[in-house]
C-alpha cells in the first residue's frame, strides 16, 4: 500500500464519528448471530426430544400446538426436559435477537471505555439475556402439566375456544397499561456506563426478565397454543416483538395489534372459521 493512500485512509477514519466502528460491529454481530441460531433450529442442530415417537407412532406434526411438549412428556427424563429447554432457548433467541438489535447498539454505543472492555460487556450482558429466555422454557412446560391432555389434547379437542379465548387474552394484555410501561422502558435510551462482567450479567438478567413479560401475550399465549414450531407463525411474531419496540411509534403498533388480536379473538370464539392448525400427520 502506498503512503498516500494510507495517509488518506486514515485521515478518513479519523473524520468518523466515535462509536461507528462499534456500533456496526454490534449490528453485524448480531445479525450474524441471529442466523446462526436460526439455522441450528431448522437444520435440526438442538435437541428434540421424541421426536422419533411423535411423527413415527403418534403421528403429531411438529408444528401441531403443544407437540414437542408432548414429546418431551413421552420421554419423561431429566434430559429431556433439559434437550426442550435447550431448544426453546433457541428458538426464543433466534426470534428475540432482531427486537434487541437497537437495544444492543445503544448499550455499547454508551459503553465509555476500551473496545475490548465493550465486548465483554455486551458478551456478558448476552449470557444472563439468554438465560433468561432459556430459563422461560418452564412456562409451556408448566402448561402441559396443568392442562387436561397437554396443550396438545385441550388445544385439539376445544380448538377454537382455546384459539379465541388466548387471542382475546393477548389483545388484553397487550392493551395494558403493564404491557406498555414496560414496552416504554425496556427500549429506552441506555446511559453512560463502564459495566464489569458481574454488572453486565446483572443487566442482563434484568433486562431479559423484562423482554419476557414485554412479550408474555405473544409468546407464551399466542405461540405456545399454535404450535411453537409453526414456521409461519414463527416469522410473524417475530415482526411483531421487532416492531413494537420502533422508538418513536412503537407502542402504537402494540396497541394495534392488541386491538386487532382481541377482534381475531372474538371472531373466532363467535363464528368459528377454519383454523391453519394441523394435529395428525
Amino acid at each position: 500500500m502506498s503512503a498516500v493512500l494510507r495517509a488518506a485512509i486514515e485521515r478518513t477514519t479519523d473524520r468518523l464519528p466515535t462509536g461507528f466502528d462499534r456500533t456496526t460491529a454490534v449490528v453485524t454481530a448480531m445479525l450474524g448471530l441471529d442466523a446462526v441460531w436460526w439455522l441450528l433450529l431448522y437444520g435440526g442442530h438442538v435437541p428434540m426430544p421424541g421426536m422419533e415417537w411423535l411423527t413415527m407412532e403418534a403421528e403429531i406434526p411438529m408444528a401441531a400446538p403443544g407437540a414437542m411438549e408432548r414429546g418431551a412428556a413421552h420421554v419423561g427424563t431429566l434430559e429431556a426436559i433439559i434437550g426442550y429447554t435447550v431448544m426453546w432457548g433457541v428458538m426464543m433467541w433466534a426470534m428475540m435477537q432482531p427486537a434487541m438489535m437497537r437495544f444492543t447498539r445503544e448499550y455499547v454505543a454508551s459503553y465509555r471505555g476500551s473496545a475490548s472492555g465493550a465486548v465483554r460487556a455486551l458478551a456478558s450482558f448476552l449470557v444472563g439475556y439468554y438465560v433468561v429466555w432459556m430459563a422461560s422454557a418452564c412456562v409451556p412446560l408448566l402448561y402441559d402439566i396443568v392442562l387436561p391432555g397437554g396443550i396438545y389434547g385441550v388445544t385439539r379437542t376445544h380448538t377454537h375456544v382455546v384459539i379465541g379465548s388466548v387471542l382475546v387474552l393477548t389483545g388484553l394484555y397487550q392493551l395494558s397499561r403493564f404491557k406498555r410501561s414496560f414496552l416504554r422502558t425496556c427500549c429506552a435510551t441506555v446511559p453512560a456506563h463502564v459495566d464489569g462482567v458481574p454488572q453486565a450479567i446483572r443487566e442482563g438478567l434484568y433486562h431479559g426478565v423484562r423482554c419476557v413479560l414485554t412479550c408474555f401475550g405473544v409468546f407464551f399465549l399466542v405461540m405456545v397454543f399454535v404450535g411453537e414450531m409453526n414456521l409461519v407463525w414463527m416469522v410473524a411474531l417475530t415482526g411483531v416483538v421487532t416492531i413494537e419496540r420502533l422508538p418513536t411509534w412503537g407502542e402504537e403498533i402494540a396497541v394495534g395489534i392488541g386491538l386487532v388480536s382481541l377482534a381475531a379473538g372474538v371472531i373466532v370464539l363467535a363464528i368459528q372459521p377454519p383454523l391453519p392448525l394441523a394435529f395428525t400427520l
